[in-house]
């Protein structure tokens, strides 16, 4: 009798190999994934592979987190805690401290003039340096993520549902000239009624004093025509 040794898959460890176990436990291929989540198919495959480069920020990595595990039926906190430990081992670590050196007194005075000099100018620099930061990020616009649609898609329905993300929560989101409201968690959801032919999407989002940042999603509806009514 001939034995046949069969090599057992490894063990998921990471976060995107659980991820991916999930998912095909359950039959569901990244295109099912896609649609039921509303999540580019390029950032479920970042995701599974641990590209998180390729993720915005992980404000929205978290998000797609969720989505994905919701979809499945999986516990997302979970998930969530693997991916918080994953970021937290990739943070870079600070260069080491040399020990300090014993300053002879005659350097301390050559220098003297020159460190009190510098004790002026630094924190005024630091000040002047804060102050342009807060004002940069005042009138900084606001960043838009659209996860649907993509741009330059063909849809067959004129009922059409634009999804995303913000990076604040003091936005305020526009959609073709209607205002929409953010949740907790920073998305916005509408639809938008297409006519027939190439329809340009305007999303818009600004903050109070900030300038306004503009995305477009450019749509062909297309819609399918009964055979007996051709």
């Amino acid at each position: 009798m001939v034995f046949v040794m069969r090599k057992l898959d490894a063990v998921p460890e990471t976060l995107g190999e659980k991820l991916r176990a999930l998912r095909r436990t359950q039959a569901v291929s990244l295109a099912m994934l896609e649609d039921k989540t509303r999540i580019q198919k390029r950032y479920l495959e970042a995701l599974e592979h641990g590209r998180y480069a390729d993720l915005p920020e992980p404000l929205y990595t978290r998000n797609f987190i969720k989505a994905y595990t919701r979809a499945l039926q999986a516990d997302e906190n979970y998930f969530l805690e693997l991916y918080e430990e994953e970021v937290g081992q990739m943070d870079l670590l600070g260069p080491h401290r040399l020990p300090r050196t014993r300053v002879r007194k005659g350097r301390f005075f050559v220098f003297s003039r020159l460190t009190t000099g510098l004790g002026i100018l630094l924190p005024a620099l630091a000040i002047v340096a804060y102050l342009l930061w807060q004002t940069s990020s005042l009138v900084r616009a606001p960043e838009i993520v659209i996860l649907s649609p993509a741009d330059g898609s063909a849809v067959q329905t004129a009922l059409l549902p634009v999804w995303g993300y913000v990076s604040k929560d003091d936005v305020t989101v526009v959609v073709n000239g209607n205002t929409i409201v953010i949740d907790e968690s920073l998305q916005f959801a509408t639809q938008v009624d297409l006519t027939r032919g190439l329809n340009v999407i305007t999303i818009q989002a600004k903050r109070r004093y900030s300038r306004e940042a503009t995305v477009y999603r450019r749509v062909v509806f297309d819609p399918v025509v009964p055979a007996a009514m051709r």
